[in-house]
């Protein structure tokens, strides 16, 4: 199972649970991506990912200008590390360009595919809609308990009654 985090835009308004506006509504995975890994620059391009883009470019070109200063297999290893950490942040980087964008973070859902996640998130909405519209019976208040009174601990060792870190007054002479 994966969590999608459900995402609207911004005219979306109030109505998150709406089955008419569902289709509007973004389940963005919080996965893995295994696009965004082989192919991470055509992967930010479709989802209009422009900073990230630019911050992906800057980023891999210092790492290979770097890498390339080093010599040998450090350029292939750095190109690999880029793609993996890609890989795993992609998803979060689509949530925060689109909060930037003006989308807003409606819910979350555990699922195991999409459309399993958009019939849970609608069946949670709607049970909530429901729910709201019931009037409430007003409940009438329950009368406290009376707590059982008890008698006070009293802390002693044989008959003494210890007082402190001492057993009663003092006995010296």
């Amino acid at each position: 199972m994966s969590t999608y985090v459900v995402m609207a835009p911004p005219e979306f308004g109030d109505l998150a649970g709406d089955p008419r506006e569902s289709d509007r509504l973004l389940f963005v995975p919080d996965r893995f991506s295994f696009l965004a890994f082989i192919f991470a620059i055509i992967w930010m391009l479709v989802h209009r990912m422009w900073l990230v883009l630019l911050g992906y470019l800057a980023l891999t070109l210092a790492i290979e200008l770097l890498s390339g200063a080093l010599g040998g297999e450090a350029a292939g290893v750095a190109a690999l590390t880029i793609s993996l950490l890609f890989g795993f942040e992609a998803q979060a980087l689509r949530r925060w360009s689109l909060e930037r964008k003006g989308w807003r973070m409606i819910g979350i859902v555990d699922a195991a595919n999409p459309g399993e996640a958009e019939l849970r998130f609608l069946n949670k909405e709607a049970s909530l809609m429901a729910s709201a519209d019931k009037p409430e019976e007003p409940e009438e208040p329950e009368e406290p308990k009376p707590r059982p009174v008890r008698a006070p601990i009293v802390p002693r060792v044989g008959s003494e009654r210890v007082v402190g870190l001492t057993l009663g007054p003092e006995t010296r002479q």
